[in-house]
């Protein structure tokens, strides 16, 4: 099969492999990554009623998960930059897959915990590593709009896998479920083998995009860019860090949205209407990651600021307590959700632009470390603030002052940016 040349479109012809790649990521990110992360939530009333223990004893699933991930980053951040990228990813689909068997298989608790915190390895590299490495190495240009377009397909597969999920348990039952999910993930390895390449350079070719620069004598260099080391000396990175800690700290107010809708007045207080908010508020969210791609190639700062502050907006109406009606309510999700895509997007973009692709896995694997220790974090710490408080008022404020600041660190990020480029 003909997949490109030495520059993006012309000479041979056929489809550009980057475009492949992109394609692949885009099959883990609508598959396994959304069977194991998205439709976790979906499995916990039946596996929970089989084991004999309360729903609550296993929601410590996804903080489990991403603890794990905390563990992992360094280690596969240190092989995506040294190891075949094929055998990376095919690894982590084929753990994941594993992993589903296991899950079925489960009778304890326990057994149900290991579950979660193995199936973190392979949400390690399919989520936080791989798709904006290899984006970032395969494009000179629109890389934040490709790699938008991958993490956006979580979402979409989220809402696809939970609905079908949720069928197959009514109909099959809860392990059957678990083993027709290893089976959907494992569908992904042709691709990951076939259709994934370490970089350009690996089957002779250049990045996508570097055809724009040709006029101005400029060629894609992977080395240029900081090391690690002087990353970690910096400033910038401190601010990076910090910002990917709250960003995740704030995105904790999405699991408590069904909940909160439970909360309300009669008349608004139904299952149906809480599951269609975070439904919402997961359409936003796949639509920010598509849009901020956009804009976060151009104007980096401009894209942060569109995803906190129409996060913010979503958060003020929940806290002044205007979403009294189905549509208010709707409204405040989806800009929340806006706000619930600038992680996976708008950090990488920020890293790449800060940093360059030199040693990029490494520098964002440590990155990625802060987000994860914010999710985990979040996970405690609202529903902590629900249950003392009784009420979701402190948890909306929190989450705001959280924005807020998510805010004043961009501008500080944006003022370093420019400061370096003088």
């Amino acid at each position: 099969m003909k997949s490109g040349n030495k520059n993006s479109d012309g000479g041979r012809r056929g489809v550009h492999f980057g475009y492949l790649v992109v394609f692949t990521l885009v099959l883990t990110s609508f598959l396994p990554l959304s069977l194991g992360l998205s439709c976790a939530g979906i499995f916990y009333t039946a596996v929970a009623d089989s084991l004999h223990v309360g729903v609550g004893m296993l929601s410590y699933y996804i903080s489990i998960l991403w603890a794990s991930t905390l563990v992992f980053l360094p280690l596969c951040g240190h092989l995506l930059a040294r190891v075949d990228a094929r055998v990376c990813i095919s690894g982590a689909v084929a753990v994941m897959a594993l992993d589903f068997v296991f899950l079925s298989q489960v009778n304890t608790v326990l057994q149900f915990y290991i579950g979660a915190f193995l199936m973190g390895i392979g949400v390690t590299m399919l989520l936080f590593l791989a798709p904006s490495t290899l984006v970032n190495r395969w494009f000179q240009t629109r890389a934040g709009f490709f790699v938008g377009i991958i993490m956006a397909f979580t979402g979409v597969g989220g809402v696809v896998w939970s609905a079908v999920g949720g069928a197959l348990i009514n109909a099959i039952g809860w392990q059957q479920t678990y083993l027709v999910f290893a089976v959907l993930c494992a569908a992904t390895l042709p691709f990951t083998v076939l259709c994934i390449s370490s970089s350009p350079s690996s089957r002779g070719l250049l990045p996508v995009g570097v055809h724009e620069h040709a006029q101005d004598k400029v060629s894609p260099a992977p080395n240029v860019g900081s090391t690690a080391h002087e990353a970690y000396r910096s400033a910038s990175f401190y601010v990076i860090l910090a910002l990917a800690f709250c960003l995740n700290l704030g995105m904790g107010l999405y699991f408590l949205l069904p909940s909160y809708v439970a909360t309300l007045p009669a008349g608004m207080a139904n299952p149906i209407l809480g599951a269609t908010t975070a439904s919402v508020a997961m359409a936003g969210q796949t639509l920010s990651k598509i849009a901020l791609g956009v804009v976060g190639d151009r104007k980096m700062t401009l894209g942060f600021m569109i995803g906190l502050g129409f996060g913010l907006a979503g958060v003020a109406v929940f806290l002044m307590g205007i979403a009294s009606t189905a549509a208010a309510l709707y409204a405040a999700a989806f800009l929340y959700g806006f706000f619930y895509g600038v992680t996976n997007v708008m950090l990488p973009i920020a890293t790449r632009r800060v940093f360059g692709i030199r040693e990029y896995s490494t520098i964002y694997a440590r990155i990625s470390m802060a987000a994860s220790l914010g999710s985990i974090v979040s996970g405690f710490l609202w529903g902590t603030c629900v249950q003392i408080a009784g009420t979701y008022l402190p948890v909306f404020a929190g989450v705001s002052i959280v924005i807020a600041l998510a805010i004043v660190l961009v501008m500080a990020l944006s003022g370093s940016v420019r400061r370096s480029e003088r």
